[in-house]
């Protein structure tokens, strides 16, 4: 089966002079085919024959294209994914019984708000990246039976969403039998999105530009047309006077047909006389008034019934036929559609249209759309070409196509529609918060413009606060919390004001709410945090009964935790924080929450939120929340002791992010996976990951700075470069002191920096530093804490003082979670032992190291044990080793979800990955494991 949509390409117009492109588009087809995902870039000017080649080489596919889609984007432009449901239209998703299609499984279900029509009552805004992912695996499905082809014609004008979406597709299409092709008109008044620069650089993408056509081409064309050998002066004139375009040499054919002129010498007078202006302007002057109006209102509305083209003409459908019908006969208009055949042509009808007619036709357009119950969105692409002030009526019909675009996960089109709709009053409160939400992911500042300008025009705290509260939240991705928090603590002191000592419940509620955004404002930076502490230094916390109660508690434990509270105390806000689990405001509430656990040892909690948040995030292909639970899911992982766990959660969160547009301003993830990678003995690979790293003002954030020079240190330190590394630690004590930080475990530069000094001598200096931070650790109060306190001033304790300390440390860690900590410490009591002659009990030691180094995956310490174990006398027990240590952390991963039952392809969609890398992963795994397939995969890691 091969499915088409929108207009057909042209199939039967002769095609001269393009066989070697004919070639490369086979060649290309071929390719794809093979399941290598091929694009195909035609440029050229208007006429040059694009379409017509396209139409050719779809032609020539034959059987080898199972599912062929086409759109043709209109000059006019069109709605939020417009060319997307032009090229799916045909596969009738959206209608009643198709959600049981197949097509519709899994991920390919966030597809659907965008191929439908109309938006459901009630639906409230798309992710942006859910619907990108969805589509990709609604054409991941199709391609399942063979070659899919998309061909898209004049994608200048596709709608950016669309174009977008390509873009999406493309960098994702390694794996599929998918071939797009894509037309573009090129000159000096065309669009040139920046988009398409962005797919012609894809490394799957070739880009041709059509040339004219040759002489001999051109003599080839008129041979076809007029069954006869053309004179070859007349042809030559004719090349000379088209330039070698085929469309105006096909024009110049059907004006001489029409005027039964023959090709011959004594024509070529009358070519000169024709020129290119007449050539383009074919039979338009001998239309009558009547049919002149038909045809502009074709221009304006191409593509509409007769009924929509006659009221907009201002004459009745049965003239307006009649006008059609002429207009075909001249070979205008396209056979199978009331638009016009040729994009030249159209143009060539709006340039004979004063502009102040012009104007009037797309607002009348607009009005006949709008009240005929079309979708909002088209009466919208219409409005969006009207110069001016919008009346009262398109500003509500451009508010509800913004709806729908923002439904669609189109907020960057919403956006465009709500801009045009403030020009008729740019201070309405509403279109103001409207505009700003849309903006939101694709233009946060404007969307802070927009907030600020709302604050200053809404007196009322009451009616301030959710204003304050979006451009808070707005504020996080693009680093302006310290402005945010301005504004934030404004709107709070005025709410308090307010609603005095006694407030109202609904009261309570808002300010309940102001506070966790003002928390969440206020700690985001470390120039706030102490304005924060003071505010909240004798707060009494709420109960946790509501949601507002919940994320407020969520944050107040996160203060708590930088500020070193008890770990019991924040824990138990924490706790309360789960009870029922909210996943609102971006997560915030549950990652929180998941940071005071986790540095307090209460892990299983913490995994559970991170997990519940991760999941919830894929369910809907929030790209954003995904990066931040899993990259802190991770650092829970190695904190525990888990290497390949961490490792594979870093790098699901760096892959992730290296795919999207705010890539630059995110630290999580490269910190994460390089903090993993030292662990597993690649701190070569870690520098580069950390080196990816760009963001401005970077010194100044709370937490991503300190675990982004931790993992610094980590890197410079597995290197062999101490003292770089200590560089590193002493520069994440200055800047938590300066920011007052005192949680000892956040960064717990401390402790890297007492090994780091006792290998360089400098034990005195080392115990300087621990003095300084007992205090504090005593506060935390966890096992971990002291078992690494005394783990440190083991180090750096000579003699059997030292020992006994480290035996103490060893101890108090087994009774933590501290799994990685424990192996350092066994370790180093292990060395101690040997060089003071017990040998035994160094083996003894050493052995305990290598098992639990080898429970945690971790290859750095797993290095240093077994040699220390060799030179103490000692043999590695037999099934120590384990075989799943040689497995990445994606192809843990990877495998975890195949032991589970899942296919390649769910574990693509799950996982952000293309099934190729999923095949590519696996093909890895059974080489290092030494099998040959699934089966054998849970018999072998039972081992583990």
């Amino acid at each position: 089966m091969a499915a088409r949509s929108g207009p057909q390409f042209e199939p039967d117009v002769e095609l001269a002079g393009r066989d070697w492109e004919l070639s490369l588009l086979a060649e290309r087809a071929r390719g794809a085919a093979l399941g290598e995902g091929q694009a195909v870039l035609l440029r050229g000017p208007a006429g040059i024959g694009k379409t017509q080649l396209v139409s050719a080489a779809l032609a020539g596919l034959g059987s080898v294209a199972r599912t062929v889609l086409t759109a043709k984007c209109p000059q006019s432009g069109s709605a939020a994914y417009g060319t997307v449901r032009d090229l799916f239209g045909p596969l009738r998703l959206t209608e009643d019984g198709a959600e049981d299609s197949p097509l519709l499984s899994g991920s390919a279900r966030l597809a659907l708000p965008v191929l439908r029509p109309d938006r459901e009552e009630d639906a409230g805004p798309t992710d942006t990246y859910a619907v990108m992912h969805g589509l990709h695996w609604l054409t991941a499905g199709l391609s399942a039976d063979g070659l899919v082809v998309l061909a898209i014609d004049d994608v200048q004008w596709c709608d950016e969403t669309s174009l977008r979406w390509l873009a999406f597709l493309l960098r994702r299409a390694e794996d599929l039998p998918l071939m797009v092709v894509m037309t573009q008109r090129t000159g000096h008044d065309e669009p040139r999105p920046e988009l398409l620069d962005e797919i012609g650089d894809l490394l799957g993408c070739v880009t041709l530009d059509l040339p004219p056509l040759c002489a001999e081409a051109v003599a080839a064309m008129l041979r076809s047309a007029f069954d006869t050998e053309p004179d070859p002066d007349f042809a030559r004139k004719c090349h000379e006077i088209t330039g070698g375009n085929p469309f105006l040499v096909r024009r110049v054919v059907t004006r001489l047909r029409g005027d039964h002129v023959p090709p011959g010498a004594e024509q070529v007078a009358l070519l000169d006389e024709l020129g290119r202006d007449a050539v383009a302007r074919t039979l338009l002057d001998r239309l009558p008034q009547d049919a002149y109006a038909v045809a502009k209102a074709i221009a304006v509305l191409g593509g509409e019934s007769v009924e929509m083209i006659a009221a907009l003409a201002g004459t009745q459908p049965g003239p307006a036929g009649a006008a059609v019908e002429a207009l075909r006969a001249g070979e205008l208009l396209a056979d199978d559609r009331l638009d016009y055949a040729h994009d030249l042509l159209r143009g060539a009808v709006l340039d004979a249209t004063a502009a102040e007619e012009e104007i009037a036709l797309r607002e009348r357009a607009a009005r006949l759309l709008n009240d005929s119950g079309r979708p909002a969105e088209d009466a919208a692409v219409q409005l969006m070409l009207l110069p001016g002030e919008p009346a009262p009526w398109m500003v509500g019909a451009l508010r509800a196509a913004a709806a729908s675009a923002e439904h669609r996960g189109a907020p960057a089109v919403a956006a465009h529609y709500l801009s045009q709709a403030l020009k008729h009053d740019p201070d309405d409160v509403a279109l103001l918060t409207e505009s700003a939400r849309t903006c939101a992911q694709s233009d946060p500042w404007t969307a802070l413009e927009q907030l600020e300008r709302a604050l200053a025009l809404v007196p009322d705290p009451r009616a301030r606060v959710p204003l304050a509260v979006q451009y808070a939240l707005t504020s996080l991705g693009v680093q302006n919390s310290l402005r945010a928090f301005e504004l934030v603590e404004e709107v709070l002191e005025a709410i308090e004001a307010e609603t005095g000592e006694n407030p109202t419940p609904a009261d309570r509620a808002l300010r309940t709410l102001v506070e966790s955004v003002y928390l969440i404002s206020g700690i985001d930076e470390k120039a706030t945090l102490g304005a924060v502490k003071r505010r909240f230094r004798d707060y009494v916390p709420p109960q946790g009964d509501t949601a507002e109660e919940r994320q407020l508690l969520a944050m107040l434990s996160s203060l708590g935790t930088l500020d070193g509270r008890p770990a019991t105390e924040v824990a138990a806000q924490a706790e309360k924080v789960l009870r029922i689990g909210d996943v609102a405001l971006g997560g915030w509430t549950l990652l929180g929450a998941s940071l005071s656990l986790y540095l307090a040892d209460d892990i299983d909690p913490a995994l559970n939120a991170l997990t519940t948040l991760l999941e919830h995030a894929r369910s809907r292909g929030e790209a954003w929340t995904c990066t931040l639970a899993a990259s802190t899911r991770a650092e829970v992982h190695r904190w525990t002791g888990n290497v390949g766990e961490a490792l594979s959660d870093a790098q699901f969160s760096f892959d992730l992010t290296l795919q999207e547009s705010w890539a630059p301003n995110v630290v999580l993830p490269q910190a994460a996976l390089a903090s993993a990678l030292v662990r597993r003995g690649e701190p070569e690979r870690a520098q580069e990951v950390l080196d990816v790293v760009t963001r401005p003002r970077l010194d100044h954030f709370t937490v991503e700075y300190h675990w982004y020079l931790m993992a610094r240190a980590r890197v410079r330190t597995a290197l062999g470069d101490r003292e770089r590394g200590l560089i590193h630690l002493y520069r994440c004590r200055d800047s938590l002191a300066e920011a007052g930080i005192g949680n000892p475990v956040l960064a717990p530069w401390w402790f890297d920096a007492a090994e780091a000094l006792a290998g360089l001598g400098r034990h005195h200096e080392g115990l300087d530093i621990l003095e300084g931070v007992e205090e504090r650790v005593h506060r935390w109060g966890t096992k971990r804490a002291a078992g690494m306190l005394g783990m440190a001033r083991g180090v750096l304790t000579r003699g059997d003082a030292g020992i006994e300390l480290l035996t103490e440390a060893v101890n108090t860690l087994a009774d933590s979670p501290g799994k990685l900590e424990q192996a350092r410490a066994e370790y180093l009591l292990g060395r101690r032992l040997y060089r003071r002659g017990d040998a035994d009990g160094a083996r003894d030691r050493l052995r305990r190291s290598i098992d639990l180094s080898v429970l945690c995956r971790d290859k750095l310490q797993l290095d240093q044990s077994l040699p220390a174990l060799t030179e103490a006398g000692g043999r590695l027990r037999s099934g120590t080793a384990s075989p799943a240590d040689a497995l990445s952390g994606s192809e843990r991963r990877v495998v975890e979800q195949v032991l589970a039952g899942a296919t390649n392809r769910e574990i693509a969609e799950s996982l952000f990955l293309t099934q190729r890398t999923v095949e590519f992963h696996l093909t890895s795994v059974y080489r290092k494991l030494g099998i040959r397939g699934r089966q054998e995969l849970a018999d072998v890691l039972s081992q583990t």
